[in-house]
Order: C-alpha cells, then sequence, then structure tokens
C-alpha cells in the first residue's frame, strides 16, 4: 500500500483509493506513520489522538482505534500495522510513503550538489519535490501531531528548494526559474537564499537595475520585519552586481537545457560538410512546456520508467500512448515530462502536431510529418526519396544508433502514427490522442496511459499556480466550488483561472455563481479562442463520430447520472443491446465516455453539459421526452423485478406496459437483485427526481416504491426518506390518493429509522388516515408495525405493543400471511421488552413458524433474532446466542447489513451477560464498523459499550 501526508492523508491500495473518513483513524494512522518501523507507545497515541488530555480507559480506546485502522486498510494493510509492546508499529518501505520517499530524494539530491553533479542534483530534487501535494497533513485532525511535526518537514522542503534552484542556476537555467522566484520570495520573505538566487538570475538575465532593485525590497523586508540588515551573503552580491563582476556570469559556452537552436558537431575529416552535419544535426524541437503544470504524479512515474527502459537501449524504441478526453492535459503532460528527460536523449528531440482533432485544418499525413522530420535531420531534397514507405525507411536508418525522443502530438489513429516509428532502441516514442490506440498496444507494444481528471488536490495546487495561492487560500469555498463546476478538468480549469487573472475586479466567488447556471456554464469557460473554449475543443471530438454514436452521446445528456449502464443506454436511444453496446464503444474509444467498471459508463460534468446542450439543439421536444421515457421505464421495470426478488411476498405494482425500444434486465434471485440495487443506488434515486422534474410522476413514485425494500434491508434510511419526498410530491400532483398513502407511509417509517420522530409520527399518520378512509386493512396493518417500532425506539413500549397487536388482527383481517408473521414478531419483541418473557417466546416460535413456511429468509432471521433476545432476557444465554448465531448467517446471505449489525450487537450483549468479554468486543466492533457505515443512531449505544468495557470494573 502507499501512504501520503505531503497534503491531505492519502491511502492507496493498488489503483484503488482507500477512505479514511474517521477522524481518530487518521490521527492515529499519521501518527504511526511519522514514526514508520518504529514502536508508538500507548501512551503516546493517547496524547495524540485527544490533544495532550487523554481521558480515563484512554488505552482502550486506542486498542479499539487500531482495530477499526485495520478494518479500514483492509486485507492488504491490516498486517502492516504490528502490536508491538509497550504499543504498535506500522511496516512501510520508503518508496511507499510520501514523506521518507521525499526524504530520501532529497538527501540523495543535497549529496549530488556537494559533488557538484547538478543535472543528476536537479533532476532528484524536482522528482522530491513533486511529491508534495499541498499543507502536510492538511486534513489530520490533531494540532498537536501538526505543530510537533509539521515545521521539520516544511524545513526540509525549503532546503531542497533552495538546493534545487541552485542547480538548475549552474546549469543556466536562470530565465526558467525567475517566476518561481519571484512567487517564493512573496511567499517567504524572511528567507535570504531565495532573495540571493533571485539577484543572481536577475542579473544573469542582464537585468543588473531589476537585481538591484530586488536587493532594496529585500532590505526593506528585513529592516521592517526584523529590525535588521541583510546578511553578508547579500551585501557581497550587491556589491558584486554593483561592480558588473562578470565572474557571476556563466563560463562562456553554457547553454540552457532544452535550448530551441541546433548544435553542430564539427566535420569528421574526409567528409563533405554537408554530410557532417546532417550526420551530426541534433534537433531540439519541443515546443515550450506549460508553465502552471500540476500532479500527474503516477502518469509521471510510469513515463519515467519508459525513459529508463529506452536508455538501457537493449530491445526495441519504446513506445508510450497518452490517451484521454478532450482538454484532459495529453499534449500538457507529455511536453512537461519530454523537457524533464531531453538530457537522457542526447541526439535530439522530434515533435510534430498531427492535427488529429484540429478545427483549423485537416489532418496532417504521414508523408507531410515524415518530411519534416527529414527537415529537421537536414536531409537534402535531393536525397528524399519518393513514396511514403521509402522514406519511412530513411527516417528509420538516420535514427540507427541514436537515442532520439519522439513526440507525436495529437495523433488520429494508428495509421498515422505507425510510419513515423523509429526501430531504433534507445529511442522513446510518445504518442498523445483523444481515441484509444489498441492495435499499437497490441502490435508494437506500446504502453498505454490514459489520464483522467485532476483529483482536488491536484487542482486546487493549479488554482494556487495559474492565480498566486494567497488569492485561493483567501476563499477556498468559492476554489473548491469552482473545481467541481470545472469537473477538475485542467483545461477549463485553466480557462477559468485565466479570466479570474486578467479580470481582477472578477472574483472567485462571482466566476463560480457564473458557472453554477448549468445551460451557460460553457459561455463562460471561454477565453477567446478554439484552442481555449471547452465547447470547442469537446465539438472536434464530437464531429468525428458516425451519426449513431452522435445520438446516442446526445441522448445520454438526459440521463440522470453519474453513471449509465449499456442496458440503460440502449434503451434510452431504443437501440438493441449489441448495437448499444457498440456504440458506447466508439464513444469509449473517443473518450467521450470512460467505462469506469465492466459495463458501467460515465463522463465529466462538462462532457454532460455538452451533451445535453447538443440534445436541445439537435434532438426535437418529442424526441427528447421518448428517449427520457424509455430510460425511466428501463429504471422502473428493472427495479421492480428486483424487489419481487429480495421480498417475494411483496403485493407487485401495476406498472404500465414498456414503452418500444425500452428493455428491462433480467434479474432472476436476490442475489443478483441486490447487486443490481448496488451498482444502480446513486442512478435511482437522481432517476426518481429527474422523473418528478421531467412530470413521468407515476415513474417517480413507483420508482420510489421498488426501491423501498431494498434500502430498509441494507439500513439506508437517509436515501429513502430523501426519494419519498420525490414520491410524496409525485403523488400529490398526480392526486393518487394510495400512491399517497404509500409515499406517506414509506417517508414515516424511514424517519423513524433516523430518529426524526417528529416526521415520522406526522407522516405515518396522515397514511393512516387514508388508509382508513378507503379501507385498506392491508395498509392499516403496515402503519400499526411501523408506529410499533417507531415507538419502541423512542422508549415507549408499551404504546409501541398496543400498535403491535393492532397490525397483527390488521392483517389477519387482510388476509396477508407476510405481514402477519411480521407483526407478530414485532409483539414477541416488545413482549420481551416489557418482561412478558412466556408470550414473547410464544409470538417469536408462531413468527418463526410462519416466516419458515412462507420461506422468506429475512423474516426468519428476524424472527430468530427476536427469539435470541426473549432467551437472552431470561438468561438462557446459550440459546440466546444460538438463535443470534443463526440470525446472523441468514442476514448475511440475505444481504441486510442492518439486520448483520443489529444481530451482531446482541450477540455481543450475550457473551457479556456470560462473561466472555473478548467475544463480546469482537462482535461489538464488527456491529460498530456497519452501523457507522449507515450513520445509525445505535452506533452510540455500541460505542459506549465498547469505552465500558475497556474502562473494566
Amino acid at each position: 500500500m502507499d501512504f501520503g501526508l505531503l497534503g491531505t492523508l492519502v491511502v492507496r491500495d493498488g489503483t484503488r483509493d482507500v477512505s479514511v473518513s474517521a477522524p481518530r483513524q487518521r490521527v492515529l494512522l499519521a501518527a504511526l506513520l511519522l514514526e514508520a518501523g518504529r514502536v508508538v507507545g500507548l501512551d503516546a497515541l493517547a496524547e495524540v489522538l485527544w490533544e495532550g488530555q487523554p481521558p480515563a480507559g484512554a488505552r482502550g480506546a486506542v486498542h479499539s482505534a487500531v482495530q477499526r485502522l485495520r478494518s479500514t486498510l483492509g486485507p492488504s494493510g491490516a498486517g502492516l500495522v504490528e502490536t508491538r509492546a509497550p504499543g504498535y508499529l506500522i511496516r512501510v518501505d520508503d518508496g511507499e510513503f510520501d514523506v521518507r520517499e521525499f526524504s530520501a530524494l532529497a538527501a540523495r539530491g543535497q549529496a549530488a550538489a556537494a559533488a557538484g553533479t547538478w543535472a543528476q542534483a536537479a533532476s532528484l530534487l524536482r522528482e522530491a519535490l513533486r511529491l508534495w501535494r499541498g499543507e502536510p497533513l492538511a486534513d489530520v485532525p490533531s494540532q498537536l501531531l501538526r505543530d510537533r511535526e509539521a515545521p521539520a518537514i516544511k524545513d526540509q522542503r525549503l532546503q531542497a528548494l533552495v538546493t534545487r534552484i541552485d542547480a538548475d542556476l549552474h546549469l543556466g537555467r536562470h530565465g526558467e526559474v525567475l517566476a518561481e522566484l519571484r512567487q517564493l520570495v512573496t511567499a517567504h520573505p524572511l528567507q535570504e537564499q531565495f532573495h540571493t538566487q533571485l539577484m543572481l538570475s536577475l542579473y544573469r538575465s542582464g537585468r543588473q537595475a531589476d537585481a538591484l532593485t530586488a536587493y532594496q525590497d529585500v532590505r526593506r523586508v528585513l529592516t521592517g520585519e526584523l529590525g535588521i540588515d541583510p546578511g553578508p551573503e547579500l551585501r557581497l552580491l550587491q556589491q558584486r552586481i554593483l561592480a558588473a563582476d562578470s565572474e557571476l556570469l556563466l563560463a562562456a559556452g553554457t547553454e540552457p537545457s532544452g535550448s530551441a537552436s541546433a548544435t553542430l558537431s564539427p566535420p569528421a575529416p574526409g567528409r563533405s560538410d554537408q554530410a557532417a552535419a546532417q550526420e551530426n544535426v541534433v534537433p531540439r524541437q519541443l515546443p515550450a512546456a506549460t508553465r502552471h503544470f500540476t500532479g500527474r504524479a503516477e502518469a509521471l512515474k510510469a513515463l519515467r520508467a519508459l525513459a529508463a527502459e529506452a536508455a538501457e537501449a537493449s530491445h526495441a524504441t519504446v513506445v508510450s500512448v497518452i490517451d484521454g478526453t478532450a482538454g484532459i492535459g495529453k499534449t500538457t503532460l507529455a511536453l512537461h515530462f519530454a523537457h524533464k528527460v531531453a538530457e537522457q536523449f542526447p541526439d535530439g528531440q522530434l515533435y510534430v502536431n498531427l492535427r488529429g482533432f484540429d478545427p483549423a485544418g485537416p489532418q496532417m499525413t504521414s508523408v507531410e510529418a515524415i518530411r519534416l522530420f527529414l527537415d529537421a535531420l537536414a536531409v537534402p531534397t535531393a536525397r528524399i526519396p519518393a513514396g511514403l514507405d521509402a522514406q519511412a525507411g530513411l527516417y528509420r536508418s538516420l535514427l540507427i544508433g541514436k537515442r532520439m525522443l519522439v513526440l507525436l502530438d495529437n495523433a488520429r489513429d494508428v495509421d498515422q502514427v505507425r510510419p513515423l516509428l523509429p526501430a531504433s532502441p534507445g529511442c522513446l516514442v510518445i504518442v498523445t490522442s483523444r481515441s484509444q490506440l489498441t492495435s499499437l498496444v497490441a502490435a508494437e507494444g506500446a504502453s498505454p496511459l490514459t489520464l483522467d481528471v485532476l483529483t482536488d488536490a491536484e487542482a486546487q495546487e493549479l488554482l494556487s499556480r495559474c492565480l498566486g495561492p494567497e488569492r485561493v487560500a483567501d476563499d477556498l469555498c468559492a476554489a473548491g466550488a469552482l473545481i467541481q463546476l470545472c469537473a477538475r478538468l485542467p483545461l477549463a480549469l485553466s480557462i477559468a483561472a485565466a479570466r479570474t487573472y486578467s479580470q481582477p475586479w472578477l472574483s472567485l466567488a462571482v466566476l463560480t455563481a457564473e458557472l453554477r447556471d448549468a445551460r451557460s456554464r460553457l459561455d463562460a469557460l471561454d477565453a477567446g479562442h478554439a484552442t481555449a473554449n471547452v465547447r470547442a475543443v469537446l465539438s472536434w471530438s464530437y464531429k468525428q463520430l458516425d451519426p449513431p454514436a452522435a445520438r446516442l452521446f446526445r441522448l445520454l445528456g438526459l440521463h440522470a447520472g453519474p453513471d449509465v449502464s449499456a442496458a440503460a443506454a440502449a434503451s434510452m436511444a431504443g437501440l438493441p443491446l449489441d448495437e448499444g453496446r457498440r456504440r458506447l464503444g466508439e464513444l469509449t474509444r473517443a473518450h467521450l465516455l470512460a467505462e469506469h467498471a465492466p459495463g458501467r459508463f460515465s463522463c465529466h460534468d462538462l462532457l454532460r453539459a455538452y451533451a445535453a446542450e447538443l440534445t436541445q439543439s439537435a434532438d426535437s421536444e418529442a424526441e427528447r421526452r421518448a428517449a427520457t421515457g424509455r430510460m425511466l421505464d428501463h429504471y422502473l421495470h428493472t427495479a421492480h423485478s428486483a424487489a419481487l426478488q429480495l421480498r417475494p411476498t411483496t403485493r407487485p405494482l401495476m406498472l404500465a406496459a414498456l414503452q418500444p425500444g425500452a428493455e428491462p434486465e433480467p434479474i432472476s434471485d436476490a442475489g443478483q437483485a441486490i447487486a443490481w440495487f448496488e451498482a444502480e443506488r446513486l442512478v435511482l434515486m437522481a432517476a426518481t427526481g429527474r422523473a418528478l422534474e421531467a412530470g413521468f410522476d407515476t415513474h417517480a413514485w413507483q420508482l420510489a416504491w421498488a426501491l423501498s425494500g431494498f434500502f430498509d434491508m441494507r439500513g439506508r434510511w437517509h436515501d429513502w426518506a430523501v426519494t419519498e419526498q420525490i414520491a410524496l410530491a409525485a403523488a400529490q400532483r398526480l392526486g393518487d390518493r394510495e400512491a399517497q398513502a404509500f409515499a406517506h407511509q414509506h417517508f414515516g417509517y424511514a424517519s423513524g429509522r433516523i430518529a426524526r420522530y417528529e416526521d415520522a409520527h406526522a407522516h405515518l399518520g396522515l397514511a393512516l388516515s387514508i388508509h382508513d378512509e378507503r379501507g385498506d386493512h392491508f395498509g392499516q396493518a403496515y402503519v400499526h408495525n411501523s408506529l410499533a417500532i417507531t415507538l419502541s425506539y423512542q422508549g415507549r413500549q408499551g404504546d409501541a405493543l398496543g400498535h403491535a397487536r393492532q397490525s397483527v388482527k390488521s392483517y389477519t383481517a387482510a388476509g396477508d400471511r407476510p405481514g402477519q408473521a411480521e407483526a407478530l414478531n414485532s409483539v414477541g419483541w416488545l413482549s420481551a421488552v416489557v418482561g412478558d418473557h412466556q408470550q414473547a417466546l410464544s409470538y417469536c416460535e408462531q413468527s418463526l413458524d410462519l416466516f419458515r413456511d412462507l420461506g422468506s429468509q429475512e423474516g426468519e432471521a428476524s424472527a430468530l433474532d427476536s427469539l435470541g433476545y426473549a432467551h437472552q432476557q431470561v438468561g438462557q444465554h446459550a440459546e440466546a446466542a444460538a438463535c443470534y448465531q443463526q440470525a446472523l448467517e441468514l442476514h448475511r446471505k440475505a444481504g441486510s447489513r442492518w439486520g448483520a449489525g443489529d444481530t451482531l450487537g446482541h450477540l455481543g450483549d450475550t457473551c457479556h451477560a456470560a462473561g466472555k468479554l473478548q467475544e463480546a468486543r469482537t462482535f461489538w466492533e464488527e456491529a460498530l464498523a456497519i452501523l457507522e457505515d449507515l450513520h445509525h443512531p445505535e452506533a452510540d449505544q455500541i460505542r459506549a459499550k465498547l469505552r465500558d468495557l475497556s474502562a473494566g470494573p
């Protein structure tokens, strides 16, 4: 696993980010990481966890916190945290923890500088500094830990910066570091080394007066802030600049790395000047790199590995394909990296923009590109043969035995690229494209590198680089909103930054408000040129699509999001599933969609906004409404089928017939139903809202109904309450009393589960009045049972028992056996709570028999849990534990997370009562992990039990 503290806390297991959301777990993990490989005592950990004031029983709480941290890290990381007297240690290698990796790289860079190997020093220190993502321990909520550890880490960074700039100055890069030094002297006005370097850079750039002005600036700062004069090094440098000391300048012949000029070696004896020049020319064609490059640490790491492979020159040409959607920063990354490694390719760097997606004109042909390369290699026109194959052969021959970097930018397809590939080991080729050049990977062994949008931290760093850290820090809230509205797309962020930079009166908050209107968002992201206009850049990819794929892309702008399955997309477009998959494949290869999981596709918000804009202009209102209807039909019919698989005894709804072209997904069992609901949960919630917004009111309340069983089983009561509010609005607009009753009763039940008791009673009361009005015994029974459960959570067990008994009567009158079994279970449970143990055992056993007769695993588990509780109340701990174990197995088999968490808590209670304290701790910790994830109020009770257990007698 990889860990990071140079910024916000980052934990990554391979390519998967691991979320450590609990504040105390973040503090604990940070404290262990900063002492990696060394034992941290329990008292020291408690000191950090409670900000110097650990409570009584803190040691036990630390043990529990470590257990939860191990569970959070998962199988790959749990074994890293070892128990070692008198505390714990974590084992990570330097390369797995960014603080250690930074220290190791910085030390190597400092050593290289001391030895005078300046290129190596600059490279190592740049690599070290790229690991920084922001303020160390930024989201670790321990002031004590930050005050103790962060200053030393930041001091190391400043020293690494000083030495890296020193190395750059030795290499003649004074012009390149000027802007950076301007920012550094502003950010660190009391660091005299940065002022010294700024003065030297200005002087070497022929700006003697500016260098002397810089001295006066630092003198004023030091006098005003500290009442002291500049140190001897600064004063001596000022005197030497005043005297125009030529020794301060670079030695004659020194040339900055990456110069655009060509270097010609002298001709060999006996050869013509023209032939010698052709053989020894070193082309340096790379365009300037982007000034504000940010992030992409993993991509750069992969590219560095390829450059190292090319340096070995033992096999074939090394090829990397960087692909990704428009505006994602492919060219920016390629140029940034190419400049960094240019010195590793002493025979030169070739560059060509193949204009594969350029609106200014047709794409460049391979013949045109090769002619440009042959010109750069000084091949006389008379020597260039006719025909692409012959020219490609000459090009490859000229590169034999050379170490060359070739950057093929903005490629349209593989056929455009293939003739431009050299055949010489030692060469590195970087190709950028909006298309996935799959056959280049398959046939030429190219290494694919797909870019995604920036992380939040990288996006904030980009804004800080463009606008200055102070301006971003002054309004972090607006900056965060801007990042999300720009979908973390580098091009969009750069345009937004450019607008605010060029219009100082335009604050981040004002621009953010402008971008919030989705209809004008793309208008706002226009810097006045086609290449700096998000809409224009996206259009170049869209215009390359076949008409059916273009139509599908447009219609996906109507989808609720956040992602879409192949089956749902096909239904939206009214296509057979196989054809829908083919069209989605075309959109994926064009990077207008990403297949982020097998069979599931997504795109960033700006692409979705662009698709929505296109469908408004290109498709009629009737076409858009039909597509929305097909989408909702697909989700409703599939969800209804899945709901009946989860609870086969549920009364089905009467659904309208499917529209032509809409097809539901087949759901054959409960396991498949749970998997489908889990995959589509966010989509279904968004679809419910979209249905209400678009006037599909029946779809809205019926989707909420279909989700109710899944939400209850998985303990997602907050989500349930949200969807039922939408359902209620739709039912009221329809004037459908039955639909209103369903929405009220489900909203009321979900509200009770999350302790919103006032809402619960209000809506359950309204539901009951509608059922009474309609004479619906089944509805009355459901509401009475819901009231019983809600009242029991409020501690009103006597009132709850009365409603449970009424529920039994109403279900019996309705002839509903599943409901009768559920109500019998409620009566049994509540009887045990009020101390009527014989009644409890009798009702629970009746419920259990009825659920088994009905074949309801979920119901059987619930009845076994109640039966276990009844046994527990009379001290029959072994019988109680046996019932709970059976219930737990059935809850897990049925996929009921809340049921499993509740039963685990009861198992812990039974073990505790029986004196089995370690077993009780284990069960309670498992229960707490589930209940915390569900944000369930009962988690507080489990925490209290664990605290009491840790405190001891």
